[in-house]
């Protein structure tokens, strides 16, 4: 069914860097008789694994088509989107520059240092908004004879969607071999990309599956027509435009802020770890969880549902001394 749907849709190239499914594992957590499965992303195949590299086979493919010598994107100094792009980059023998906030580390730890062993060259615009930083290194390196080509944040435009519309089928395919169905499914939303995909490929399913985005810096009412103009501009990429389905955003999880774990978070990223095995993000999927279990423990059912939470990665991050430092208090 799902094959035959995709098969007729007209996707852009891809530069393969998925390798196969990812895996599903359900959890042994006992947060009420709901049925709780990870989809783990994070164990996609490079660079200590994460989401970013569904959005990255599309973006790097039109790179490549465009003849594009140097890559720049940008993100918060352990932004896993970033090092994912350093590592795809230096794979394909393209130079990486890394546009972040504030100013040049002191330690290049977690993320940024594995920014560094792949070869990317990092710049910290101080005060400097992002997206003006990065649109006057791009002119720098235009006029020192580069061809660059610019990632958004987190990879989150309609073609980088892609990545998560092609995803959400593969979930219902593997769903469908192991003989269950998915209810709901929820993700951390940031850069609003991962959400968008999902929220595309769900408008074309004849019953729609609950999608809730649990935000980790933005307000509910700023994401919702961020990830509504994406998913409209993924589904018109494919020639595919029709209404979108309901979906959600809570942002009551974001604590203190951007970048900033809550009690919440990494107490839940502590029970996940020792239950199941799986390190979350500490500010990102992390507060994805803790939407999901208080989700699951005061949200009446009427009957036991399967949740679906997607694990977009982002294990490294857990080795940036703030963070550690700040798990340390709940062991």
């Amino acid at each position: 069914m799902f094959t035959a749907l995709l098969e007729s849709l007209p996707f852009p190239p891809r530069t393969p860097l998925m390798g196969g499914p990812t895996p599903i594992q359900k959890s042994r957590l006992a947060w009420n008789d709901d049925s709780l499965y990870w989809k783990r992303d994070d164990l996609t195949p490079y660079g200590l694994g994460g989401n970013k590299l569904r959005k990255l086979e599309f973006l790097m493919a039109d790179a490549l088509s465009q003849r594009a010598d140097l890559i720049i994107t940008s993100g918060g100094p352990q932004s896993n989107h970033a090092r994912l792009t350093a590592v795809v980059s230096a794979m394909i023998k393209l130079p990486c520059v890394i546009v972040i906030p504030g100013e040049t580390p002191t330690e290049w730890n977690g993320n940024l240092l594995l920014d560094r062993l792949a070869g990317a060259e990092i710049i910290a615009c101080g005060e400097e908004p992002l997206d003006q930083a990065v649109a006057r290194i791009s002119s720098e390196k235009k006029s020192q004879g580069y061809h660059p080509y610019t990632i958004p944040l987190g990879g989150s435009n309609a073609l980088g969607s892609l990545g998560y519309f092609l995803a959400f089928f593969e979930l219902l395919k593997q769903a469908q071999e192991q003989g269950w169905a998915p209810h709901t499914l929820v993700c951390s939303v940031g850069s609003a990309g991962t959400l968008a995909g999902l929220v595309a490929a769900n408008a074309l399913l004849p019953q729609p599956l609950r999608l809730v985005g649990v935000s980790v810096w933005q307000s509910a009412d700023q994401l919702r027509p961020q990830v509504e103009t994406l998913a409209t501009a993924s589904l018109n990429l494919l020639r595919v435009p029709c209404p979108l389905a309901p979906f959600e955003i809570t942002d009551q999880f974001i604590g203190p802020g951007y970048g900033l774990p809550t009690p919440e978070s990494s107490k839940v990223l502590i029970e996940c770890f020792r239950t199941d095995g799986i390190l979350f993000d500490p500010v990102y999927t992390a507060k994805g969880v803790a939407a999901v279990k208080h989700l699951l423990q005061h949200e009446p059912r009427k009957c036991p549902e399967s949740i679906v939470f997607w694990h977009t990665g982002g294990g490294p991050a857990v080795f940036d001394k703030h963070y550690y430092t700040d798990l340390l208090r709940y062991t």
